[in-house]
């Protein structure tokens, strides 16, 4: 997809920042400043080792000072030798406002940044160019251009600081001055194919070479996971700013999945939930402002990572798309600065987290502003929160959504291991087949308002799967009528809070007794720590027949029975919590917050 060039004077934003480039270099030259890295061989050798996590992690850097510079389309390159398929160069590329010949040699020195301290983007110190690119390899280059696509280029290369070039006569290392250069002859097509005729008027080139530590080597797996984790970081950025990967446009991926549009949101018909998201006001102590932090929530069922043959078996079988994403992204708590994520799973004082708090999520978001009550690392890696933040969190209500959301997880799992067992029919729903054969008939069948009902209640089923899924309304009514065929009654789950602990429904020829799993009923007795096959079983029976009855009413009886079972339900719902003070079930472990708390 071709992506031209924009007009030079993006915004009035775009613009201030190049001013303040200029005024910035051009104070540091007032000063003396004779561009020396001020310090040793050693230092650049062992600043290789800051600890970005992956090569997609150190690209970020890159990508975060490609969007503060106002670009609107950013590539990520690869270059190769013969016909090999590992990358043995790695360009950035992108059409922000470029920066002049001396702003490049700073960018390449470590603090050289005209946005010390500020706090408005996403760079604070200048060491994020130099850091990232000498991590990845052992050479890197810097293209650059304001306007007219006459670039300068600047370099550093540590085999050529090893061997002495860059130091001068007092053993100060000093970056070399830019000098006036064309770009790579290996991105000049591509330049053309994507920015036009006259290729790349504006913008930055950072070409990372002599590459030795590549977290992923060949084409495929590098390009693949680059994808998918600025993906995943650059979220709410990509709707204002293209990304592609060798020609590859990244996809917005929500981890909490509760995004529409965004990667695996409807993958399959199970969706995650989201919670009501909050916030919450913090003094800034240093500039006594309040400045917003934004906290959301989602609950992802047990199921939402399994093929759809396995779904009734959480713990095993085959995993979809979406697993990765909750395996490395979505580790419980995950913390964004600035709309940009920086970290998943800071250290908890609440608790310690396991694999199954993937299948939950807490997103925080603060400003910048509040860097120090996250103790942000340079390298933008990791986060570190304050006690005092970790208090505001609690007011805030997190702590009680961690707890809830855990609870819900650990009844969803113990719902779905109690239908594991009979995944194809169940003992009950074949017990009710089998009663049929003794049951009373009422004269000439079924009556007719049952039929009529039934077969609106299917109509409507169809419609929302159809809606749904996209597919033909007639595909999907012969697909239904295959499914309910030959299968009279059907048990099913739903999570409705504050609803009846059942309901029944005619789908056709078929009845479907819904179970609630929000309700006492479910949690405490149903899918309890006591509860074996045959008593779910048994239940399963009962609200059957009560509900075939229902089923059979005519309309003032159906009334009667639609009003008795709210009331049934919150009776029972009360009922149910006093009698634990009387009888104490047995208890399994708890995957509760409180029980990591001194």
């Amino acid at each position: 997809m071709s992506t031209k060039n924009q007009p030079s004077t993006k915004s009035v934003a775009v613009n201030s920042d190049l001013d303040a480039q200029r005024q910035y270099a051009t104070q540091m030259r007032g000063k003396g400043f004779d561009f020396s890295l001020m310090v040793a061989d050693a230092f650049v050798r062992g600043i290789r080792d800051i600890g970005y996590k992956s090569t997609a992690t150190a690209l970020d850097e890159l990508i975060d000072n490609s969007i503060q510079a106002g670009a609107t389309n950013i590539h990520v390159v690869f270059g190769f030798e013969g016909k090999s398929t590992k990358p043995i160069r790695v360009a950035i590329i992108d059409d922000g406002h470029g920066m002049d010949a001396d702003m490049i040699r700073l960018s390449i020195i470590w603090g050289g940044t005209h946005r010390h301290n500020d706090r408005s983007g996403f760079g604070r110190y200048g060491y994020g160019l130099p850091s990232a690119s000498i991590s990845q390899g052992r050479r890197f280059e810097v293209y650059s251009s304001t306007g007219q696509g006459q670039f300068n280029k600047g370099l550093l290369d540590l085999d050529e600081i090893a061997d002495g070039k860059y130091t001068n006569g007092d053993g100060r290392i000093i970056v070399p001055e830019p000098v006036r250069s064309q770009l790579p002859d290996w991105l000049k097509a591509y330049m053309t194919d994507k920015f036009g005729a006259m290729g790349l008027t504006h913008g930055s080139v950072v070409v990372l070479e002599k590459l030795d530590r590549l977290s992923w080597v060949t084409e495929s797996a590098l390009g693949g996971h680059l994808l998918e984790h600025f993906g995943v970081v650059y979220r709410n950025f990509l709707r204002e700013v293209n990304i592609f990967v060798n020609d590859k446009r990244v996809e917005p991926t929500d981890p909490l999945f509760i995004t529409p549009g965004c990667r695996f949101y409807d993958l399959d018909e199970d969706r995650a939930e989201p919670l009501e998201p909050t916030s919450f006001e913090v003094k800034d102590p240093e500039t006594g402002r309040i400045e917003i932090v934004k906290v959301r929530y989602s609950y992802i069922p047990p199921t939402f990572a399994r093929q759809p043959e396995t779904k009734l078996y959480p713990k095993k079988g085959k995993s979809n798309a979406r697993f990765n994403i909750l395996k490395e992204y979505n580790q419980a708590i995950i913390v964004l600065r600035n709309g940009r994520q920086i970290d998943v799973n800071p250290k908890c004082p609440w608790t310690t987290f396991n694999n199954d708090d993937r299948y939950w999520g807490v997103e925080i978001d603060f400003p910048a502003a509040l860097d120090e009550e996250f103790s942000i690392t340079t390298s933008k890696q990791q986060v570190v929160l304050s006690d005092r933040m970790w208090e505001l969190l609690k007011q805030a209500g997190v702590y009680t959504a961690i707890r809830s959301l855990r609870k819900r997880y650990d009844v969803d799992t113990k719902a779905l291991t109690a239908m594991a067992h009979d995944a194809e029919q169940r003992a009950s729903e074949l017990a009710m087949m089998e009663a049929e054969k003794f049951k009373t008939k009422r004269p000439g069948g079924p009556s007719s308002v049952q039929t009529v009902r039934g077969e609106q209640s299917f109509n409507e089923e169809v419609k929302r799967r159809a809606q749904k899924s996209g597919l033909p309304s007639d595909k999907v009514a012969n697909e239904l009528r295959l499914q309910t065929q030959g299968h009279p009654f059907k048990v099913v789950f739903e999570s409705l809070p504050g609803a009846p602990f059942y309901r029944i429904e005619q789908l056709g020829g078929q009845k479907v007794l819904h179970l609630n799993q929000d309700h006492r009923f479910f949690t405490n007795l149903y899918a309890g720590p006591e509860s074996t096959p045959y008593l779910r079983s048994a239940l399963e029976v009962t609200l059957f027949v009560i509900g075939d009855c229902e089923l059979e009413s005519e309309e003032d009886r159906r009334q009667f029975y639609e009003v008795e079972r709210a009331l049934w339900s919150l009776r029972l719902s009360v009922a149910l919590n006093q009698l634990d003070q009387f009888v104490e079930p047995n208890k399994e472990r708890e995957n509760d917050v409180e029980e990591d708390v001194e």
